[in-house]
């Protein structure tokens, strides 16, 4: 009889609260750890960047692919080709050191909304670290130019000061954006007479891919001339 009634009383015992659908996501996606960071801090960015979370970073290959290039390409520019060009005086070359951070521009925006997903352009809220990279970028973008200012000017102190600046702003952005490895973060695709997949033929990567055309990047691209 006692049996019985235990028994009773334990399947008819009160059923615990659904969880919360953030709670949820987070016990699915992390486990307790997961539920409680996401309480915590749902909106966390240093968890997207570099996310393997296909939700968040759908088109982020492709970003890394297009963009990564051009800013890495700025980077040796400013880091390794800018110290002889100012020395020499070479104002041709500090045209195409300018050139190169000038491309950047429009490069470092684009992967600022890719960082964390497509849908971060279309989204009202920024995360902390978007933010941070747009100010940087923002700074960045002023500072060349003044850079093409002083290089047309031809004041060579101000073209260095503010290479300095340059320096400091895109460093400060790819260490933002995790891309400050040796390699820049790049992806190199095989080269067309190194790739055998189903159905090239021997067609460019460019027409099996259409996406892949445009980006990527070439050993010349990092030398001044």
């Amino acid at each position: 009889m006692v049996v019985a009634l235990l028994a009773l009383s334990v399947s008819y015992a009160p059923l615990p609260p659904p969880p919360s659908s953030v709670d949820r996501r987070a016990v699915l996606t992390g486990g307790l750890f997961g539920a409680v960071s996401a309480v915590v801090s749902p909106l966390s960015a240093a968890a997207k960047i570099e996310s393997v979370n296909p939700a968040n970073n759908y088109y982020f290959p492709m970003a890394k692919y297009r963009y990564l290039p051009r800013i890495f390409r700025s980077w040796v520019a400013v880091d390794q080709l800018a110290g002889q060009a100012i020395k020499d005086r070479d104002w041709d070359g500090l045209q195409i050191i300018w050139e190169r951070l000038d491309d950047t521009t429009t490069a470092l925006p684009l992967y600022t909304s890719a960082v964390e997903g497509s849908r971060s352009t279309k989204r009202k809220k920024k995360s902390d670290a978007q933010k941070q990279m747009m100010a940087k970028q923002k700074e960045y973008k002023s500072s060349c130019k003044k850079l093409a200012e002083a290089i047309e000017a031809k004041n060579i102190k101000k073209v260095e000061a503010t290479i300095a600046d340059i320096r400091e702003e895109l460093l400060i952005y790819r260490q933002m954006a995790q891309i400050d490895t040796e390699d820049g973060g790049m992806i190199k695709l095989p080269e067309d007479e190194e790739y055998e997949g189903a159905g090239h033929a021997g067609a460019p990567l460019g027409y099996v891919i259409p996406a892949f055309r445009g980006g990527g990047y070439k050993v010349s691209d990092f030398a001044l001339r």
